[in-house]
């Protein structure tokens, strides 16, 4: 980074972004998906990677988003990622979708 007004533009303009699109949403996009919100995130995050390799592999001109739209979409949803598992996410109870530690103490 060169310098951190970069950085708290961008941050910003996602904050931004985040929010129109939550309203046009609504939580339970996230709340209501199938297998749970952390497993709708990332399916989602699955799917904005795997278009990210594609375009970045291949060169090709994307014909709808942008590279620079599609790792605001991976930011945005890390940053609901992070509500959720704080139990900041509405229509997802406190505790819900901590991830839960399977392996053996």
């Amino acid at each position: 980074m060169k310098n951190l007004e970069d950085a708290k533009t961008i941050t910003l303009q996602l904050l931004t972004i985040l929010y129109r699109k939550h309203q046009d949403y609504g939580p339970l996009n996230i709340a209501g998906a199938p297998g749970g919100a952390m497993n709708g995130l990332r399916v989602r995050m699955y799917d904005k990677l795997a278009r990210l390799n594609n375009l970045v592999d291949t060169g090709d001109t994307p014909n709808y988003e942008s590279i620079e739209d599609t790792l605001i979409d991976l930011a945005n949803y890390a940053i609901i990622g992070l509500l959720v598992q704080r139990g900041q996410w509405e229509g997802v109870p406190n505790g819900a979708a901590k991830q839960t530690d399977s392996s053996p103490k």
